[in-house]
């Protein structure tokens, strides 16, 4: 009954307040006629601040953390240093094992934390949540939190039985991979690729251009636990930029290493093939004229040569690894935060105010919009 008189008394304002005058807007008038209408704003303002009330009491508490990280930036050719110039004197060309890259961009970080072999490895590590004593991974966590009820059980094989066949078909027709088999790519299970969607947007990261700062922030419903998330993820993309950025040297290390390992045995053989003709045969005739003694003494003199050739490699290879090697300095480490960061009922029951405020006025505005087009077709 209330709202037809008000509808009534924002139809008669129309007609007492002409809001458009010659093609102009008569702020006086729209003003009044808002006034005039101020029960239907109080009524839209009373619901949207009963919804903000049932969205900020109702909706779950989260937890914020974060760390800062201060990547390397040093210049590769002024880190070699000395270096560069001992190994060159020994014929090693320190600068081609060490590549030609600068490093990874810091923009390239959020991809990297997104990519899905970090996450995959993130879902598995262990973590200490509130409703278990003991630390167990995502992976677990989700997937007991998805276990059906005997009620869903039931609801599944009754009420929802057209859904659980179509369900079925349509889940054998993209069965097509057997997980337990080696392709050579990477392959996600549906338990997998479930877990990894429900942490997808569980980090922001935030690179600063002018200061080269990475921020890591981790918002979940735990405090703990959005600290564990933080370092843990800290961690991983240390190590994921570590292996990328020593790709290139580790790979020339192994290779290095392979035929120092070769060469060493080759020395071995050599030089106790020639030791032992040498004591054999001494005093018995010249060494001058004796052609083996000469083949072996060569064959161990070439040995010898190549392997300290590859052991002088082998440790210049090794300091390329550590050169290459970028240092993060965790200039602000993740900590357990102290207060809630969301909801922010403050907040919530502001904008719903605003929201309330403004949709009772276009409420007003569009009751006299529709009288006027009412009396039109009369």
């Amino acid at each position: 009954m209330d709202t037809n008189q008000n509808i009534l008394k924002v139809n008669k304002t129309q007609t007492d307040h002409q809001i458009i005058k010659d093609d102009e807007i008569d702020l006086i008038a729209l003003i009044k006629t808002i006034w005039d209408g101020r029960k239907i704003i109080y009524y839209s303002v009373g619901v949207c601040v009963f919804i903000g009330l049932l969205i900020a009491f109702l909706s779950p508490t989260k937890y914020t953390a974060s760390a800062t990280l201060l990547p390397s930036s040093e210049n590769k050719s002024s880190s070699v240093g000395g270096l560069g110039a001992l190994a060159g004197m020994a014929g090693i060309n320190l600068s081609s094992m060490m590549g030609q890259s600068d490093g990874i961009p810091a923009e390239i970080y959020p991809q990297i934390v997104n990519s899905y072999p970090f996450l995959n490895e993130f879902i598995y590590e262990k973590f200490h949540f509130e409703e278990y004593e003991q630390p167990i991974s995502i992976y677990d966590y989700v997937v007991a939190d998805t276990i059906p009820s005997v009620g869903s059980q039931i609801a599944k094989y009754t009420i929802r039985l057209p859904w659980t066949i179509k369900e079925k078909v349509f889940s054998n027709e993209k069965k097509g991979i057997i997980s337990n088999v080696d392709y050579g790519v990477l392959y996600l299970s549906e338990e997998e690729l479930k877990v990894i969607e429900s942490v997808y947007e569980l980090f922001r990261i935030g690179v600063d251009e002018e200061t080269g700062l990475v921020v890591i922030t981790v918002e979940v419903e735990e405090p703990i636990l959005a600290a564990q998330f933080v370092k843990k993820a800290v961690k991983l993309l240390q190590r994921y930029i570590i292996e990328y950025k020593t790709k290139q040297v580790r790979e020339h290390l192994k290779f290095v290493k392979g035929r120092y390992e070769e060469k060493k045995q080759e020395y071995e053989k050599a030089q106790l093939a020639f030791y032992n003709y040498k004591d054999s045969h001494r005093n018995i005739i010249s060494e001058r004229v004796d052609p083996e003694f000469q083949r072996l003494s060569d064959e161990y003199d070439i040995t010898l040569t190549v392997y300290k050739d590859l052991s002088t490699q082998l440790e210049a290879a090794k300091i390329a690894v550590k050169e290459e090697s970028p240092v993060f300095s965790v200039i602000e480490p993740a900590k357990v935060p102290d207060e809630k960061s969301s909801p922010v009922r403050k907040s919530i029951l502001l904008i719903s105010m605003i929201v309330g405020v403004f949709f009772g006025v276009c409420l007003v505005i569009g009751l006299i919009i529709y009288d006027n087009i009412k009396d039109k077709l009369k």
